[in-house]
């Protein structure tokens, strides 16, 4: 390695480390206010609350990774850009592509972490702080319930939640593609959810084949999930690839599903994007009067987490097809960063 490629992965590399625990903390944040907040307000227990938060640290180290890289590219790209160390490293023969290369080896380095850890760590994290939350269920349903709340049993159905009281919840739903049971009341008792007073109705196709009456059912909730924050993030690849599976056999939608398993691959990859297009700018800006500064670097940074956002929306509703919503923030950064490096300055 030489002595431009370690001063480079140093520079980058200590930036990356600040702007990694930044983004982190905010995406913490962002959770804890949206949705853990209102759980204590609820009256949910603080350190089972603590617990899970720290659970979802893996999920925001991956999802913060490729935006504290941005920033850290743009800050020390620009730091150097205004000290004229970009200038001297042109006037001794270095090209644009030779500073360009340690980044790009340090962007791989950091491609292949958060792959793996998107595919193994974080799944396995949110799964325990779900198990956390689900306890905590089964304890105090009030306090982690609200109405509109989707659950998932021992089985695999979908349990939907109408009404939350004090120690038992009310018009619950169990669906399944074959029937539904539907009840005015259910309480969570030894680790199952007791449904009284409802219907089960079958169906054949999409007409009702069956309805009968019951006076109780018993719902086991071994493996009870809330439906996680992470969303499909939480799921591994051979999940989501298996869950597509069972979508496209019974046709159903799988917009959703097709936009996180390419989001798996398409959100660590923006590193080299990202080393495009902060290597392409530095070189832009130089030689006048333009400078990037503190301001330009989180607007760029927030620019690409906008795009990112709104990609990840429109992919999920089938607005626009999965791999361009995945993909399409890469692509724009890449693109430009590209464009920048052939009309900057030579």
């Amino acid at each position: 390695m030489s002595t431009l490629d370690r001063y480079l992965t140093r520079e980058v590399g200590a930036s990356l480390l600040g702007a990694l625990a930044v983004v982190v903390l905010a995406l913490l944040g962002g959770a804890l206010y949206e949705v853990l907040a209102p759980l204590l307000a609820r009256g949910a227990d603080p350190l089972v609350v603590s617990q899970y938060l720290a659970f979802r640290v893996p999920e925001a180290l991956v999802r913060g990774m490729p935006l504290a890289f941005l920033f850290a590219l743009l800050l020390v790209l620009s730091r150097m850009g205004e000290e004229s160390e970009l200038k001297a490293l042109l006037a001794g023969g270095i090209s644009k592509v030779r500073v360009l290369f340690p980044l790009l080896l340090l962007g791989t380095l950091l491609f292949a972490l958060c792959l793996l850890a998107a595919d193994s760590l974080v799944p396995r994290s949110l799964q325990q702080g779900q198990n956390i939350l689900r306890q905590a269920v089964l304890q105090k349903p009030r306090a982690l319930l609200q109405p509109g709340t989707r659950l998932v049993d021992a089985y695999g159905r979908i349990v939907y939640v109408g009404q939350v009281h004090e120690s038992s919840i009310g018009e619950v739903r169990v669906i399944t593609a074959e029937e539904v049971l539907v009840a005015a009341q259910g309480r969570f008792e030894e680790g199952a959810l007791i449904l009284s007073e409802g219907l089960r109705v079958t169906y054949g196709g999409a007409r009702p084949r069956t309805v009968a009456q019951f006076e109780r059912a018993v719902v086991p909730l071994v493996e009870l999930s809330l439906e996680p924050p992470g969303g499909l993030f939480s799921l591994s690849v051979a999940e989501l690839r298996q869950r597509i599976a069972q979508y496209k056999a019974q046709g159903l939608p799988y917009h959703a599903e097709m936009t996180a398993l390419q989001r798996k691959w398409a959100e660590p990859a923006a590193v080299y994007a990202f080393a495009l297009f902060a290597v392409g700018l530095a070189f832009f800006l130089l030689g006048g009067s333009r400078s990037l500064g503190m301001l330009g670097v989180v607007v760029l940074t927030f620019i690409y987490y906008a795009t990112w956002s709104v990609g990840r929306i429109m992919g999920e509703q089938g607005v626009i097809p999965p791999v361009l919503a995945a993909w399409g923030p890469n692509l724009l950064y890449g693109l430009a960063g590209l464009i920048l490096l052939q009309v900057g300055r030579r």
